[in-house]
């Protein structure tokens, strides 16, 4: 007899994939079967798109509004070890067992009603169900692939927030940047805040589209702004406040000033009360693992999750600014639909050598693949023992690409990684 799992619902979920098929007719048919969770005690709704930075701003935004004795769910994607990590009230995981139940009254409710949600569906009714009943102030939710049609557009958010756009993702979304702005601008709702740091073609094409629903856009660097202290993780807000973050980039400042301008909104517009001394408290602590984490300075290790042309540009920027003269032994693994050519030849200057490791999940790019491409000695089939190897000895290490490259290849890591 096989074994009883202890989670099966839990391990159902796993098991499922994502829908190719652009729809919220199933989430909200199951959403109505459950009594609308989605509308009600759902408190001050905030959702987040973009091409980069979402989960920077969903993070910095949910530690200043916990600061400020708000409770506040933070929904995000993806997790880097456990499922749990997704769900979040005032930085505390669901619980396995919560998770398990919520998700066997979903999985109940469709099987009646003869439907079958995805993954990433059935997370997130999950997480609307969680936040729903533990009636928090203000729920934020990052935008998992687009947002017109992404599962989290069932929530009528009255505060969104567009970070940047670039091309990621586009046999889903388009292969223009006037076709994936189009896609981002679709969760922007009728009178709600928009709030953007969008640049070029993909800020005209939100523009035009926001205006159609509200005129309450605030756009970065001609709404509000910030000025950068001469150094990567300090700054000073429009209003003269000076701030620093722990954070290390320009583009994580970027990302912080929409967090800061969502909550000077949230104060004026909302009746809400954060103070400038626990946004600056929240910034300076924020814990954010893998966005250019420094995990010992002598050897000189730093993981960061770039993983599209945009982030490795960012990647590249910090260590220019900050470390001109090194190179690194580069650990990287990174998704077919991610531009992986290009990316990783805007590494190779900064490499000893680049260990490129083959993943298990369905989207990733070969290593065959790279070699045909790129004829470089510098570049190796990275293994386990390259790895371990690596994480001892003393040469500079950078561990790069995407999440599911950290998921898989370092949770024996996990304390080491500082997660």
């Amino acid at each position: 007899m096989a074994p009883r799992l202890k989670y099966k619902n839990i391990e159902f979920l796993k098991k499922l994939g994502n829908s190719d098929k652009p729809s919220l007719t199933n989430i909200n048919k199951v959403l109505e079967i459950l009594n609308n969770p989605h509308k009600k005690n759902m408190g001050i709704k905030i959702a987040i798109s973009g091409t980069n930075g979402k989960g920077s701003v969903a993070k910095s935004l949910s530690e200043i509004l916990n600061k400020s004795k708000y409770r506040v769910g933070l929904y995000t994607s993806p997790h880097i070890f456990d499922i749990n990590e997704r769900i979040q009230i005032n930085n505390k995981k669901i619980s396995s067992k919560e998770l398990n139940e919520i998700l066997g009254i979903v999985i109940d409710k469709q099987k009646k009603a003869n439907i079958q949600l995805s993954y990433f569906e059935l997370l997130t009714v999950a997480s609307i169900f969680y936040f729903s009943k533990a009636k928090n102030n203000i729920n934020i939710f990052e935008v998992g692939l687009g947002g017109k049609y992404d599962a989290t557009n069932v929530i009528d958010s009255q505060i969104s927030i567009i970070t940047n756009v670039s091309k990621d993702h586009t046999e889903y979304l388009g292969n223009t940047i006037s076709k994936i702005a189009k896609e981002k601008v679709g969760i922007v709702k009728k009178d709600s805040y928009l709030i953007t740091s969008a640049n070029g073609i993909g800020l005209k094409v939100i523009k035009n589209y926001a205006s159609k629903k509200t005129n309450k856009i605030f756009i970065y660097n001609k709404d509000f702004k910030v000025i950068p202290n001469n150094n990567m993780n300090k700054f000073i807000s429009e209003r003269d406040f000076f701030y620093q973050t722990n954070l290390i980039g320009s583009h994580q400042i970027k990302n912080i000033s929409l967090s800061i301008k969502t909550c000077e909104i949230l104060n004026r517009f909302f009746n809400k009360n954060i103070s400038t001394n626990n946004i600056s408290k929240s910034l300076r602590n924020i814990n954010w693992p893998a966005r250019f984490q420094i995990l010992s300075n002598n050897p000189l290790k730093i993981i960061d999750v770039a993983h599209n042309i945009d982030s490795v540009q960012n990647l590249i920027d910090n260590i220019r600014n900050l470390y001109p003269k090194k190179k690194f032994n580069i650990l990287v693994a990174m998704l077919k639909d991610k531009e992986p050519l290009k990316c990783i030849n805007l590494l190779l200057p900064f490499s000893n050598k680049i260990f490129f490791f083959d993943l298990k999940h369905k989207r990733s790019f070969k290593f065959r693949d790279i070699i045909k491409k790129i004829k470089s000695k510098k570049i190796v089939k990275g293994s386990d023992n390259d790895i371990e190897l690596l994480m001892k000895n003393n040469d500079s290490l950078l561990i790069t690409g995407s999440l599911y490259f950290i998921g898989e290849k370092f949770k024996k890591y996990k304390k080491k990684l500082k997660f």
